[in-house]
């Protein structure tokens, strides 16, 4: 008769052995997958919450501007801008600002100085809550030219260069000058290609764009079907942070101060 024999101390230390391994193993792949779960959800925390944070930021600010320019473009001022409007005298001649532009545009297809003061201050006061922290520009334009240009810019200081390569350094002592902010003009010397070069070197914007009818007398009758012509305006007003703007983009805006006292 066969007698089975128990199995020996060496082959029950190799079965626990490849126990111990297997378990070891096991642990450190559940380890891995752990971690790597941790990871991606961190990362997809981080990358979730900034974009939205971002998406918020960008809302926000592309309702200030299309609010701006509707107040902007439904704003009444004096006929004659160096008049102060006086609540107590009615006598006085308002009318709605784009009425008047409309009006100012038909004569010659340019808008006088006149108009330029109203739409200056008018721009300029809509604009005054962000205007320590945001550059804007404002562009009344036609297929043909643009008509009016307006860019409020943060005056820094001049970039600092390397001695040796004569290039901007890479990290700027960022510093303003006095006044720190100023109004522009630019036109109408400025080129479509010039606007977007500037634009891309300004970075990110937010831009709001409306269409207006405009009407120009061309003859001596003042009828609209005779001896007239109608164009489509663009109205856009484009907000960013306050950026240092090199000399070369700068240049091709061909902006001047603009010579109209602001509050």
């Amino acid at each position: 008769m066969a007698h089975l024999k128990k199995p020996g101390k060496k082959f029950h230390s190799f079965a626990q052995e490849k126990n111990a391994q297997a378990a070891v193993t096991d642990a450190l792949f559940l380890l891995v997958i752990i971690t790597g779960l941790m990871a991606f959800l961190f990362t997809f925390t981080i990358g979730y919450g900034k974009g939205l944070s971002d998406q918020v930021s960008r809302n926000t600010n592309f309702e200030f501007v299309a609010s701006a320019l509707k107040t902007i473009m439904y704003q009444s001022v004096p006929r004659n801008a160096d008049v102060v409007l006086q609540p107590s005298n009615p006598d006085q001649e308002i009318d709605y600002l784009m009425a008047q532009l409309k009006e100012d545009y038909a004569d010659d297809g340019n808008i006088s100085l006149n108009t330029q003061k109203n739409l200056t201050r008018t721009v300029y006061d809509v604009m005054r809550p962000i205007a320590d922290t945001h550059d804007y520009l404002f562009v009344i334009n036609t297929a043909q030219k643009y008509v009016f240009v307006m860019l409020w810019r943060t005056e820094f200081a001049t970039f600092q260069t390397n001695p040796s390569t004569g290039n901007p350094q890479r990290y700027q002592d960022i510093q303003v000058q006095n006044p720190a902010h100023r109004m522009y003009f630019c036109a109408p010397a400025l080129t479509t290609d010039a606007l977007q070069r500037f634009k891309l070197r300004v970075g990110n914007t937010t831009e709001v764009e409306a269409i207006v009818n405009m009407v120009e007398f061309t003859g001596s009758s003042l009828l609209l079907s005779q001896d007239s012509t109608e164009t489509r305006a663009g109205v856009s007003l484009a907000t960013w942070i306050a950026t240092p703007i090199r000399d070369t983009e700068w240049q091709a805006m061909h902006c001047s101060p603009v010579p109209i006292t602001l509050p």
